[in-house]
């Protein structure tokens, strides 16, 4: 596990990914003619509609990327430039600048302002002086209601956040928002305090966050700028389906120099960061600052001070990751770090759902990775799995309590809502897999889970139900 200082997650920065995957341009012979060589039977638009084009209803955007992932299916071993050239097909490296103006009109430039006082002794009377600050970030817009000018927005804690702040749980009382080419006008006064007298300015208010997943919700309600922009709501992808040397594109506010893109690929599909704990907590007085554990994924796409709290988009245009932070120093060099939105997606739900705090449900029982391993799957990328295991008997007053045993492996889990529907089986391949669905679970509901158990004559998969019907089965973030 990684540690980074305090110092770089407040200078963090945020990315995002736009469209670079490698375009086909096609030749003589349509890729519907060659279907049809190679043993289709149909017409070209049952052959497109076999395909599923991205949208999921018609294939106008079926890229050759798309051709190529349904030929590996059915068998191809080649890479893609092999299938182009098999394909009689031209290969050009543009990337899809439309898509990445798209992205980039969902993301956000974000100004926060903070004001401390200090009191000083002095005849007649004590004085007090206010220093005003500031925090500059990104963020991305989740929903949004262009009519009415409504928008919520993720973005990271940090950003929001200045522990030696005189405002309320040091979160920022006057929080603005700038779309990509508006002008900013943020500033301070000693008459008006933080302000932005222009007309292009959003501003926001803060929903709700979780200090030690980085992460908070922002609304702008009623803007007339807002109404009349080409902001865009940003289509949130699925973080587990990266994969490592996938182009990525960083899309934020750097040193507060309004919107731009930066370009890199996904260096690492998961792995595990440490931050000092932001309001500077030490919980078990040792006399050292509380160190907090962060999933990310790693990029080498340039992240800088500003950028927190930005995008990260995959090759369709879709938001993989929200920027947190980035490794500084003379022997470091292109690691930067974002949120999975596998969780990110999780975090958001559950403090939407709980009044603007997280509700993690807990099993109360200690995990470890017992081993790990690659391996090469249908696409001839890489997947990790690994085996998990109960590694302490379930506290007492747990939810897992006389469940849950010693050496029990993870093999599956499903939750049940408190409605009684049941959710998809999920097959446990990564630990993160289940912290993140525990997110999910809330009051009322049941985690059935699949176990692996080793017992004196053999090993046999066992059914363990967890429900979660206690407020003490849940800790508050």
């Amino acid at each position: 596990m990684k540690n980074i200082r305090k110092g770089i997650l407040a200078i963090c920065a945020a990315a995002v990914m736009a469209f670079s995957m490698t375009a086909c341009t096609q030749k003589a012979e349509s890729a519907y003619d060659i279907a049809v060589k190679n043993g289709f039977v149909g017409t070209e638009q049952e052959w497109l509609q076999s395909l599923h084009g991205a949208n999921g209803e018609d294939a106008d955007d079926i890229t050759a990327k798309d051709l190529y992932d349904t030929a590996v299916v059915n068998g191809f071993k080649g890479t893609f430039l092999d299938f182009c050239k098999e394909m009689n097909l031209e290969t050009s490296t543009g990337h899809n600048t439309s898509q990445i103006a798209n992205n980039i009109m969902s993301v956000v430039g974000i100004y926060c302002g903070f004001t401390s006082k200090q009191t000083t002794n002095g005849w007649p009377r004590p004085s007090t002086t206010t220093t005003p600050s500031m925090s500059m970030g990104s963020g991305v817009i989740v929903d949004l209601d262009k009519e009415n000018g409504n928008a919520l927005i993720i973005t990271n804690y940090h950003v929001i956040y200045n522990q030696e702040s005189d405002q309320a749980n040091g979160i920022s009382k006057d929080i603005y928002l700038y779309l990509y080419g508006a002008a900013n006008h943020f500033s301070y006064s000693e008459t008006d305090g933080w302000s932005d007298v222009g007309s292009d300015a959003m501003r926001a208010r803060v929903v709700g966050g979780a200090m030690d997943y980085d992460i908070a919700v922002l609304k702008v309600e009623g803007n007339e700028y807002l109404k009349n922009s080409a902001a865009t709501e940003a289509k949130i992808g699925n973080s587990d389906n990266m994969r490592q040397g996938e182009d990525v594109f960083a899309i934020g506010n750097p040193e507060g120099e309004g919107i731009s893109v930066t370009h890199g690929i996904l260096s690492t599909t998961s792995e595990y960061i440490s931050m000092y704990a932001l309001d500077n907590r030490d919980a078990n007085r040792d006399g050292e600052v509380d160190s907090v554990s962060f999933r990310v994924m790693r990029t080498e796409a340039a992240i800088n001070g500003g950028n927190s709290g930005g995008g990260l988009f995959n090759g369709h245009g879709e938001l993989v990751g929200i920027v947190n932070a980035k490794s500084t120093g003379e022997d470091m060099d292109n690691m930067g770090y974002a949120l999975p939105t596998a969780q990110v997606k999780a975090v958001y739900d559950n403090l939407m759902d709980n009044n603007g705090v997280v509700k993690r449900a807990t099993l109360g029982v200690m995990v470890s990775v017992q081993s790990s391993v690659a391996s090469f799957n249908e696409k001839g990328t890489l997947d990790v799995t690994e085996t998990f295991v109960v590694a302490e008997e379930a506290a007492h007053g747990s939810a897992a309590y006389g469940k849950l045993r010693y050496g029990d492996v993870f093999k599956t889990v499903q939750i049940k809502k408190a409605g009684g529907t049941v959710g998809e089986k999920i097959t446990l391949t990564r630990q993160y897999q289940l912290n993140d669905l525990l997110l999910t679970v809330r009051k009322g509901d049941t985690v059935i889970l699949g176990m692996e158990r080793q017992t004196v004559a053999a090993t046999e998969n066992v059914t363990v139900e967890v429900p979660f019907n206690q407020n003490t089965y849940f800790v508050q973030f």
